[in-house]
């Protein structure tokens, strides 16, 4: 498969889990999550750290040389997709406001932080 396909596939899958898992505690009536937004952020930063693992480990795993490099590329491609991606279906599709919208820029760096941290973690010695 091309590395960059890779890439892009294993960014939807870290984006998708905390997306769906979403669906289950949201109440469509008042387009509002069904549990307080407590719960609902602590879901979605548990289950974000599922996609982010597993993506993460797929990317990294066959990674030996220019780790450094490459964990600089999948950080910057990943934030951008999962940007997209929310802006996409938060805000276009689902009409989230873009002021409710901005905190997710924050958020989305935590994927970029681990990818760069993973490159410099696994560059040889």
């Amino acid at each position: 498969m091309n590395k960059t396909v890779k890439t892009l596939l294993l960014g939807l899958i870290a984006w998708i889990i905390p997306f769906l898992s979403s669906f289950f505690v949201w109440d469509v009536k008042t387009n509002a999550p069904s549990i307080t937004l407590a719960w609902f952020y602590a879901l979605m930063g548990f289950t974000g750290a599922i996609g982010l693992a597993i993506a993460a480990f797929y990317q990294f795993k066959d990674v030996h040389k220019d780790t450094v490099r490459e964990g600089w590329k999948t950080g910057i491609t990943w934030y951008i997709e999962m940007i997209l991606l929310d802006l996409i279906f938060l805000v276009v599709l689902f009409g989230m406001t873009m002021t409710d919208y901005y905190h997710l820029l924050l958020t989305y760096l935590t994927p970029f932080v681990i990818c760069v941290t993973i490159g410099y973690v696994k560059k040889p010695k």
